[in-house]
């Protein structure tokens, strides 16, 4: 696997992770998306995840990991693990791990760093990817599949704001606080519809994923805070051929001390220049 494709994966398991951003009040009047609204914009939280995912073509793969994010600087961290297929495990190692920052401060930049990319790269090096300039490159079109003003972790919760047909199943604990369990559905023409500044980037990913909705689950707490969401996606993926997922996060300690920095200028490669040497 090239490292062109490798980070083009990469690529798409991030974006899947947050298809669509929003902000403002929209669908507020329900109870989840007001839920996300007010947790989006919440100063920092930590956050759990696991997803697991089939890519044809690919294969089955799994993530899973934990990190924070910062709503007022739009920042954030990521420690992931995955379980790859067994013919991308056989070339590139089982069981991988990743490191993730994401910079949100202009655009939205993102730094990772793994053993993934030790034959390519000098140990420890970071790849930058500014995923506006470089989505061509890469040959993923994530602008159509994400809005770079969202550059949290839980980019979920944007999706959470498209909420329809909300309603209660259950009164859960989650990490010990009583939640409120609802089922919805992400309506992604009805955001459309009512967000004029991203109707443009919904109508697109509409058009490359086939879908224009899918089901999800919220968590919420008394307080109006989003404790839980799972969702279940299967998609068209840009590149080609039926994308699957189902991802659970985790979000808690909600106003904790959150200091995320891009890491030093001499330990980053930018990706413009990886991709220009397999071209």
């Amino acid at each position: 696997m090239t490292l062109r494709r490798l980070l083009s994966l990469l690529c798409l398991t991030v974006s899947a992770t947050g298809l669509v951003g929003c902000g403002g009040d929209t669908l507020a009047f329900d109870p989840v998306a007001n839920a996300a609204t007010k947790t989006a914009d919440s100063a920092s939280a930590r956050v759990a995840f696991e997803a697991n995912m089939n890519i044809d073509g690919v294969g089955g793969m799994s993530f899973s990991g934990t990190g924070i994010f910062d709503g007022g600087s739009k920042s954030g961290a990521l420690n992931m693990n995955f379980t790859l297929p067994p013919a991308v495990s056989a070339q590139l190692g089982a069981d991988p791990k990743l490191e993730m920052i994401f910079d949100g401060s202009d655009g939205f930049v993102l730094y990772m760093r793994s053993t993934l990319f030790d034959k390519q790269l000098p140990a420890g090096s970071w790849v930058k990817m500014d995923l506006e300039k470089l989505a061509d490159k890469a040959g993923v079109d994530l602008s159509a599949v994400m809005n770079a003003n969202q550059a949290d972790p839980s980019q979920t919760l944007a999706m959470l704001m498209a909420s329809s047909d909300a309603h209660v199943v259950n009164y859960d604990r989650v990490r010990g606080v009583l939640t409120t369990h609802y089922a919805l559905n992400v309506d992604l023409k009805r955001l459309a519809k009512e967000n004029k500044a991203l109707r443009e980037s919904l109508e697109q990913l509409m058009d490359v994923a086939g879908v224009d909705s899918y089901p999800a689950e919220a968590w919420i707490d008394d307080k109006g805070n989003v404790r839980k969401i799972k969702i279940d996606m299967s998609f068209n993926s840009p590149a080609g051929g039926a994308f699957t997922m189902t991802m659970t996060e985790e979000l808690y300690d909600f106003g904790v001390n959150a200091t995320i920095q891009p890491p030093p200028a001499s330990q980053v490669v930018d990706m413009s220049a990886l991709l220009s040497h397999e071209s």
